[in-house]
């Protein structure tokens, strides 16, 4: 009950603080998100793909009625070559000139990497225009493992899809919801989305071209697009650019109290300094919260509402894994908002690994100081590579990881902290006929030990494969994309590919046998209805072929018929032929 007076007074005294006429109460805001009133009828504006009607149209138009927006900026498919479709890198920067949010939405239309955002600050530079600090996520596909990085370079907001409104206090400031606006929208369902916009939420609206030379199908007609502003305009409402959102949101205090959604079943983390912000969204039955990659001691850990800073119960596996229980208590918020534990972290963090592996072999066992993987019988255990991770990069390794050792005899793996306290694992390999595995086959190790075959997507085992500089390609985290169906494990991750060449790929040993492979696989269900087929190869020679006709919108599960190998090394593909529409697949396995 406690959590709920506590909210309802920080309710009213915004209410009471203000200076207008006594409203609906605001909703509650238990961490001070809102560091300013929000005006009723707020509403965003933002534009995708730099399309040329953005600087013809649309602009003249949002100066008349005294409109701010947001244009996101990248340079894909026929932007080099069709500048009537396309904008000019000086109408760009006159968009910035005219006091408009010119923002990022990476190079190449390709969010996957965090270079796509950079590549494209350094155009922006080249061309005079001033350095973003808000982004759009190319095709809704937001990354919350990019968070960290994305805020250290200043970025303070980012548009994603979903078709809801923005709540400044429940969703985190890098994966703001908006509506999609194209021709199959009519001016009413606009108008009933714009009236969404009340003191608790915000309404964000995603245009493309007014009209599209391209991409037909996101394309808007002027004629409506117009009406849909003079609305706005006549019915008085306040219409800004998604920087102009920093005016009532505390960025900082969002990004503490409403990390990355799910990053763990029961919620996520932030660390600033040496605090640990531990958000709650589902309790879990047990009440323990265990935080994976989290190996700096705690020192104490309490609930963030409670003053007297109550210190809660922690455990530590044998791994260097604390876990938090968490007790009954009023600091446990009900509803939507996140219960918050602030955690002080001391000292360094400990000698430990978490996650030990050969790639494309299957997990090894880690027990104690003991650690047994299994490799092919084709593999050469006299120069094996393993992978590790030991939670920090303060926390070394020797042989560090990646490095070629001689496993024909047990290997020890020697782990220091920076205190210089140190553990010794003892890895012992056992060649087993088949033991080949995909690594990462559900895509969900999205950061961990770099190696080889990591790529600059951040997944393990994977190469991305994109001979051309057109699709688009990546990994997509569904439960950012509510209009994705879920794959059929309810995994949250999967590979997207649009674009014939385009996907993805792993080199495995093999033992010699008989092999399957098998994934699940759908097309978009957004505005792309169509699929491209789906081409399965080891060594570039065909093992599978889907159909478009084969590819429904609903995920189905697909096996690849008997696939002969020989011993030795091998690469297998995923990728698409020609085609238009997008695929994804996840859940890629091998069985011998």
């Amino acid at each position: 009950m406690k959590n709920v007076i506590l909210a309802s007074t920080l309710a009213a005294v915004i209410v009471l603080g203000s200076n207008a006429a006594p409203l609906a109460a605001l909703p509650p805001d238990p961490y001070g998100i809102v560091a300013h009133p929000i005006p009723d009828k707020t509403v965003v504006l933002s534009f995708d793909d730099s399309v040329a009607s953005h600087a013809t149209v649309v602009a003249p138009l949002l100066k008349k009625f005294g409109f701010g927006g947001s244009f996101y900026i990248c340079d894909f498919d026929s932007f080099n070559t069709r500048k009537d479709w396309y904008m000019t890198w000086a109408q760009i920067k006159s968009l910035a000139d005219d006091g408009f949010d010119v923002g990022n939405h990476t190079k190449g239309h390709g969010g996957a990497s965090i270079d796509g955002w950079l590549n494209l600050e350094a155009e922006f530079s080249t061309n005079h225009i001033p350095k973003p600090t808000t982004l759009c996520w190319p095709v809704y596909a937001v990354y919350p493992y990019e968070y960290p990085e994305l805020i250290a370079h200043e970025y303070t907001f980012g548009r994603a899809g979903g078709n809801r409104p923005y709540r400044p206090t429940l969703d985190h400031p890098l994966n703001v919801p908006s509506w999609g606006i194209q021709d199959d929208v009519s001016v009413e369902t606009f108008i009933s989305d714009v009236q969404q916009a009340t003191r608790s939420q915000i309404a964000v609206f995603t245009f493309h071209g007014v009209p599209e030379g391209e991409h037909k199908a996101v394309s808007l007609a002027p004629e409506k697009f117009t009406r849909m502003m003079q609305y706005l305009k006549d019915n008085q409402y306040n219409v800004i650019g998604l920087r102009d959102l920093a005016k009532y949101v505390d960025v900082k205090k969002a990004d503490m109290f409403l990390p990355a959604p799910n990053q763990q079943p029961w919620g996520g983390m932030t660390r600033d300094g040496n605090t640990l912000y531990i958000s709650v969204s589902k309790l879990p039955a047990e009440r323990k919260l265990t935080l994976p990659g989290t190996t700096t001691r705690i020192a104490r850990a309490y609930f963030s509402g409670d003053g007297q800073k109550q210190p809660l119960p922690i455990i530590k596996a044998d791994t260097g894994i604390q876990t938090v229980v968490v007790p009954e208590s009023p600091f446990v918020l009900v509803g939507e908002f996140p219960t918050v534990i602030v955690a002080e972290l001391q000292g360094a963090a400990v000698a430990t690994i978490l996650d030990f592996r050969f790639p494309g072999a299957p997990p090894a066992i880690i027990s104690g100081n003991d650690i047994r993987a299994q490799v092919p019988l084709a593999a050469d255990v006299t120069k094996l590579a393993a992978l590790y991770d030991t939670g920090s990069p303060q926390v070394k390794g020797q042989p560090a990881s990646g490095s070629v050792s001689n496993f024909s005899k047990p290997q020890t793996y020697i782990i220091t902290a920076a205190d210089g306290s140190t553990r010794r694992y003892l890895v012992t390999v056992i060649p087993t006929l088949g033991a080949v595995a995909i690594d990462n086959p559900g895509f969900e190790q999205l950061v961990g030990a770099a190696g080889a075959n990591d790529t600059k997507a951040g997944v393990p085992g994977w190469a991305l494969i994109k001979p051309r500089n057109d699709g688009e390609l990546g990994i997509r985290d569904l439960l950012e994309a509510p209009s994705a169906p879920r794959p059929p494990d309810g995994s949250r991750h999967a590979v997207y590919m649009r674009g014939a060449g385009n996907g993805v790929s792993q080199t495995l040993t093999f033992d010699k046998g008989s092999y399957m492979l098998d994934f699940d696989a759908v097309k978009r269900n957004g505005y792309e209805k169509t699929a491209a087929p789906i081409h399965v190869t080891l060594d570039g020679k065909s093992v599978l072929t889907l159909e478009p006709s084969q590819i429904t919108e609903k995920w189905a599960h697909y096996t690849s018929p008997a696939i002969l190998v020989a011993a030795g090394s091998h690469t297998l593909a995923i990728t698409l032929g020609e085609g238009d529409g997008m695929d994804l697949i996840d859940n890629v396995t091998l069985r011998r």
